[in-house]
């Protein structure tokens, strides 16, 4: 789900491009110049139709990346010395929570995707302040945008779990949790 109707990076003349990224470098409040290198990486690695809400920079893995967030993604961009351009893309939709830890001057924001901590450190105080709002922005219009449709497995399994904690609970005895657990079976056997 995008959060806004908005700028065309893939189609607009190179000149508006840079115009409208430095905007949102204004916007975001880091103290970042972005060469016309890290441009055409931009424009290059944004999908069609894709919007750009915050862009800082910060390090991952001992390399400095730009962090670009969008309303599909976090995308982060690398230059590097030895082993040439790379970029690494974490989906909001895998995203389960965002955090920062303030320094004095800079900040390190900890992206949790599943297990997977992703630890971008050293970005100006400013910048990171906006892109944990922004991504947290972007995780709220995901949620809003999510069908509501379960599937039957999904009931017959909550089913299970809600029995569980009432047998846990003391609320039914062992006899009880064997029927009913029984009849969820049955029901999600005959499908």
């Amino acid at each position: 789900m995008r959060l806004v109707m908005g700028f065309d990076y893939k189609n607009a003349p190179p000149i508006e491009v840079q115009k409208k990224l430095k905007e949102i470098l204004q916007q975001t409040g880091g103290h970042l110049t972005l060469s016309s290198r890290a441009l055409s990486d931009v424009e290059d690695a944004i999908y069609p139709g894709e919007q750009i809400f915050a862009i800082g920079e910060g390090v991952l893995n001992l390399d400095m990346w730009l962090i670009l967030v969008t309303d599909r993604r976090i995308l982060l961009l690398c230059r590097g010395l030895l082993f040439g351009f790379k970029s690494k893309t974490i989906e909001l939709e895998k995203i389960s929570a965002v955090t920062s830890e303030p320094g004095r001057m800079m900040t390190t924001l900890i992206v949790k995707e599943g297990r997977f901590n992703h630890e971008i450190s050293n970005i100006h105080k400013d910048a990171a302040v906006t892109i944990e709002k922004k991504i947290k922005a972007g995780l709220k219009a995901n949620e809003i945008g999510l069908p509501a449709e379960t599937l039957p497995e999904d009931e017959h399994l909550a089913n299970l779990a809600e029995l569980v904690k009432r047998r846990e609970a003391r609320l039914i005895d062992d006899e009880e949790f064997d029927r009913e657990k029984a009849k969820i079976m049955e029901k999600y056997i005959a499908g």
